[in-house]
């Protein structure tokens, strides 16, 4: 893939271009009145274009490129620190494929390229099947409808202060889902994982976090047992509804954690998915009154994997039982909660799974790294595991360092 970076300012020319080392080729515009002519003589497959430049503005440029019918297919990803909403909304209404916020967060500048690239892919190989070009279309609508439902990065520093999320969905939409609110002193993060993949796991999704939305940011209840109740009982007031046995057999895992700051509990529920915890100097957690040891460590950190309870949210009968687990955290645990997509994860030289011992070994031993850095560190090492292999499921991992 060959990417024109458009900035006048060289000092993020050269940072972007340090990120696509060895990645992409690339090449770079000033302003906006060079880019669009490098455009003309060399169409690029992106643009990461910048939205207050000299001569022409990211915004003219934006709108020269999309009304030329020979252009308009270039993807364009809105590279700017403008991140007013009516900015966004313009940057969109004038055929914009994305943005990205500035401070750049590699990362996520990386899935969304990939995300993209996919599109562009896809959109490539329908260009004579216009029917399916269609279908195609509606997927990129869903496909940002759902990435709308997820919290953006301010709202969830806002939250969390000191956190990472890693977000990499395998298809245009999807069925992972994270969700956090803050009530007073309490906050909530639930990071959710519906069955199956692609439309229909993405509508339980929808289901899932309309549900999340009303219990928590309307009814303002945060205890995860009561949330994983009354979220089980909105998707069965919605899926029972249907005759349909394939509508009614979806479902969802989750975890739920609620902390509360005054006196530093996180109270946890795992719908079949767990939470790791990594504490430095201390072997032990105190888990509802009791002391937990834990499954690794190294000369400094140690790390405890809780599990959740095997039952999965669903409208069948038997449901099973949830446990509320009472943690104590103290200053500087870090929590990390993801789908099943990391460790399911096929790749590696005997292709196997990446597995949760993978997992695990890779987070203790980058413990003494930011949370930032580990986050690139989990999406280097997902890219060189996987390799030629496809994206097995949907990848959401979260990390929370508590105060």
């Amino acid at each position: 893939m060959r990417i024109l970076i458009v900035d006048d300012e060289p000092i993020n020319i050269l940072l972007l271009e340090s990120l696509f080392k060895n990645k992409y080729q690339t090449d770079s515009a000033e302003n906006g009145l060079e880019a669009y002519n490098k455009i003309e003589e060399n169409l690029p497959d992106l643009v990461l274009l910048d939205i207050l430049m000299p001569h022409m503005d990211g915004f003219e440029t934006l709108k020269k490129i999309k009304s030329n019918k020979h252009l308009s297919n270039v993807i364009v990803i809105m590279v700017t620190a403008k991140v007013e909403k009516d900015d966004v909304k313009k940057a969109m209404l004038l055929g914009a494929d994305d943005y990205i916020k500035k401070p750049i967060d590699a990362t996520e500048l990386y899935t969304k390229i990939d995300i993209h690239a996919k599109l562009k892919k896809n959109r490539d190989t329908l260009v004579e099947y216009q029917v399916y070009a269609n279908i195609h279309e509606s997927m990129i609508s869903a496909q940002r409808i759902l990435q709308s439902l997820l919290p953006d990065k301010q709202s969830f520093t806002r939250v969390f202060p000191d956190s990472f999320s890693l977000f990499k969905p395998r298809d245009m939409v999807g069925g992972d889902l994270y969700f956090v609110s803050q009530k007073l002193n309490k906050k909530f993060i639930c990071v959710s994982d519906s069955t199956g993949h692609g439309v229909p796991a993405a509508m339980i999704s929808i289901l899932a976090y309309m549900a999340l939305n009303y219990v928590v940011n309307r009814e303002n209840i945060t205890y995860p047992l009561q949330v994983a109740s009354k979220l089980r009982a909105e998707l069965i007031s919605n899926l029972s509804k249907s005759t349909d046995t394939y509508a009614t057999s979806n479902g969802l895992d989750a975890i739920f954690c609620e902390y509360k700051e005054l006196d530093q509990t996180l109270n946890f529920v795992g719908v079949s998915r767990p939470i790791i915890i990594l504490r430095k100097n201390k072997n032990h957690l105190i888990v509802n009154g009791k002391m937990v040891n834990s499954l690794m460590h190294d000369d400094e950190h140690y790390l405890f994997y809780l599990r959740g309870d095997f039952v999965s949210i669903d409208i069948e009968p038997e449901f099973g039982t949830l446990n509320n687990k009472e943690i104590k955290l103290e200053k500087d645990d870090v929590v990390y909660m993801f789908s099943d997509g990391i460790t399911d994860q096929f790749g590696g030289a005997d292709e196997k799974k990446f597995s949760k011992k993978r997992l695990m070994n890779l987070l203790l031993i980058n413990q003494n790294k930011s949370l930032k850095s580990q986050k690139l560190i989990l999406y280097k090492e997902l890219e060189k595991w996987t390799q030629n292999h496809e994206q097995t499921d949907d990848i959401v991992i979260i990390g929370i360092k508590f105060f």
